[in-house]
């Protein structure tokens, strides 16, 4: 049973993350830059928790290695794409690179911290992902922080 509700949590993260628009229009003014760049952490906020929770879900043998290979994966590539839409958006003025400076630097270390649980998926070491993911609490938490100072 706890296995069910597990995989029911994490499909429905899946379901809600693939739902969140990307970025995709120019910024004009530094309150529309802001707001896209709270939409792109909000969206890289769900795929590092949702990685967090397979991770854990992983560790406590709760889930099986190719749902959490594809999970992760889906992540990853979600975390990717909303990096690369806010990279491509042209910040409108100084302050505006100051928080693109402090959003990329967010980004790209969940990046690759979601990366290294993905290849421990994909390595078969599935009690060693709460260990790996650990990074993932601190890009959690400043990514909520970020979304705190900018909604």
């Amino acid at each position: 049973m706890r296995m069910l509700r597990v995989g029911v949590a994490l499909v429905a993260t899946v379901v809600v993350t693939g739902c969140v628009s990307h970025p995709v229009s120019p910024a004009r003014s530094y309150e529309t830059y802001e707001d896209k760049a709270a939409t792109t952490a909000e969206a890289a906020l769900s795929a590092v928790s949702t990685t967090l929770l397979a991770a854990q879900a992983g560790t406590d043998g709760d889930a099986w290695g190719p749902y959490l290979s594809i999970l992760v994966s889906e992540q990853e590539d979600e975390l990717t794409a909303v990096q690369g839409t806010f990279a491509s958006i042209q910040p409108p003025d100084a302050r505006s690179d100051a928080l693109r400076r402090q959003l990329s630097d967010l980004l790209t270390p969940a990046v690759d911290h979601v990366a290294q649980v993905r290849i421990m998926v994909r390595r078969g070491r599935l009690d060693d992902l709460a260990t790996t993911a650990q990074p993932l609490d601190d890009d959690q938490r400043q990514l909520q922080a970020f979304l705190e100072a900018h909604q």
